[in-house]
């Protein structure tokens, strides 16, 4: 996976790119500004925009609708000598080879303390995968089949066909189905890894969502609680804003005051709110919103996806899959594992995290804590009976089951992205009458999935609210020039940009014959003065041409490199 740049609005800067010292937010007493705002939602998204806005001086209170805040990062306690991650757990960045850019969630948290940051993928650990009625470790071993699914992810994100399901094109182009000694090399490394199943991916989507991603292959483990982390860089400043157990159930924004109102039978009225609720929240209609939500909306809504995920976490009274194993890719049921604490400083390695996606986590929850023997048995049939005796405890984090969450995180369902401009992830994060504000990792059109999107997504929806704080609705769509200067210097890209009003803006560099060589951004952009800057991955020397386009305008200068 990969990642964006930096939004910039009214002096806030917020998520930036690798060029920058720092990437937490900075506000300067000459940049403050006034107003208030109802965030509904104290997941990752909701706290970034609530500490953003804060800095700046708006006024902020923050709806929760459980007992706890962090949303899909969840920490459990006392289970192990480790805190166990039942939710998000890897932070995907630093970038690759190529000179992408950095998460600014792994670039803040290296700036903090690197040694927090496991880059256990390059720790030489081994991997099992079941095979036929036994299992291969790599390395040394490895099979023809599994070279196959490793040559169909390198290939898939050069798809340029149809938005057909994933395992229809499998059928059809390579005579792979279910039931073949493969087929659950696919649904774990495709299916688990984005969210749901390879019955539910769209061809197109998933090669349009890949080719977006800025921020690079690598990803991290970290060294404490994920949750802490976080808190300790950019939420404790807002956890006493936050009103727990308040379930929103309508939000009213007919007239100039928003009104809102909760299970429990308590009301607020807000100038303007930020919904950074997940996705199934939306569809499912927990809230109800009146007048009803534009059709640009409400569509992307019907029309993105959320997928059924659980983790289920085994402790055993030793490491029977092996002292030096890291993951296991199953059969059936338990699709991946792996054992956190085999990377962790100073703890014990016995603790298996199961990860399981799509239908069989759906039968797995229809089994309720019957879904711990049957995990058992597929382990000991792996490994010759010895789970079993050697079991001690398990947790069993269903996603589904949780009343505010109601699964794991959004996927590339067909019709996701039409292209990279034409994307309904970019249509449900568009505001409503500067009134109305979404944030949450399926509002982001490059980074989905995956927490530094869910925070990227917060800072882009605060820019929006600040935004619409400077600039009067009514002057919101005027038609002033739009001015463009972009140039290169020692392997930077910069484009200055000056824009009437928020647009969209798309920056990239192409060969003289027209073929693109480097895409930096697509995104929503403020409105005013705002310069960005992107790294040049390594080509050939010679001449290229620097493009932006914002909105309807295109603007092109050639550069020599």
């Amino acid at each position: 996976m990969r990642r964006r740049r930096f939004v910039k609005s009214m002096g806030v800067t917020i998520p930036a790119t690798i060029i920058s010292s720092s990437f937490l937010t900075k506000i300067t007493a000459q940049n403050t500004v006034t107003g208030n705002v109802i965030i509904i939602g104290a997941g990752a998204a909701g706290l970034y925009a609530a500490k953003v806005l804060k800095d700046a001086g708006v006024n902020i209170t923050i709806l929760e609708a459980s007992a706890i805040h962090g949303g899909r990062i969840k920490p459990l306690n006392g289970f192990g000598d480790f805190p166990i991650e039942v939710g998000a757990e890897e932070v995907h960045g630093k970038g690759n080879v190529m000179g992408d850019p950095p998460s600014f969630l792994w670039n803040s948290i290296n700036e903090y303390d690197p040694d927090l940051l496991i880059e256990y993928e390059d720790l030489g650990y081994k991997e099992i995968f079941a095979l036929d009625d036994d299992y291969i470790i790599y390395p040394p071993e490895w099979d023809p089949d599994f070279v196959d699914a490793v040559n169909f992810i390198d290939m898939m994100y050069a798809y340029t066909g149809d938005d057909i399901i994933m395992n229809d094109y499998l059928a059809d182009e390579f005579g792979i189905v279910e039931g073949d000694r493969s087929w659950h090399v696919y649904e774990a490394w495709i299916g688990a890894e984005y969210g749901d199943s390879i019955k539910s991916y769209g061809m197109k989507s998933m090669a349009v969502s890949e080719n977006l991603w800025l921020t690079g292959a690598k990803n991290y483990a970290l060294d404490d609680a994920y949750l802490n982390i976080l808190d300790t860089l950019w939420f404790n400043s807002v956890l006493e804003n936050i009103e727990y157990n308040k379930q929103v159930t309508s939000i009213d924004y007919s007239s100039a005051l928003i009104n809102i109102s909760c299970a429990d039978g308590s009301t607020y009225s807000s100038d303007k709110i930020i919904c950074a609720v997940p996705l199934s929240v939306l569809k499912e209609n927990v809230i109800t919103f009146s007048p009803v939500l534009p059709a640009l909306n409400q569509n992307a809504i019907d029309i993105l996806q959320m997928g059924h995920g659980m983790k289920i976490i085994l402790k055993f009274t030793e490491a029977f899959w092996g002292d030096n194993v890291y993951d296991i890719t199953f059969k059936n049921y338990p699709t991946l594992a792996w054992s956190p604490g085999l990377i962790r400083t100073d703890t014990t390695n016995n603790i298996l995290m199961c990860f399981t996606m799509g239908e069989r986590a759906e039968y797995l929850s229809g089994l309720g804590d019957d879904a711990i023997p049957a995990i058992l048995a597929e382990l000991d049939s792996l490994f010759d009976g010895v789970a079993t005796p050697a079991y001690v405890d398990a947790y069993i984090q269903d996603w589904i089951k949780e009343p505010f969450i109601k699964g794991s995180y959004s996927y590339p369902a067909p019709n996701t992205y039409n292209s990279e401009t034409d994307s309904r992830r970019l249509d449900l994060a568009t505001p409503i009458d500067c009134k109305i504000f979404f944030a949450g990792e399926a509002t982001n059109n490059h980074h989905p999935s995956t927490v530094h999107g869910a925070l990227e997504s917060g800072a882009r929806a605060a820019a929006e609210f600040l935004e619409c704080l400077s600039v009067p609705v009514n002057e919101t769509h005027i038609d002033n020039a739009i001015e463009v200067e972009m140039f290169t210097a020692n392997n930077i890209a910069t484009f200055n940009l000056n824009t009437p009003k928020i647009a969209r803006a798309k920056m990239y560099l192409q060969s003289i014959d027209g073929k693109m060589m480097q895409q930096f951004y697509y995104d929503t952009i403020p409105s005013g003065e705002n310069m960005y800057q992107f790294q040049i991955k390594e080509i050939a020397k010679g001449n290229y041409i620097l493009c932006c386009e914002v909105d309807e305008k295109m603007v092109s200068e050639k550069v020599i490199l």
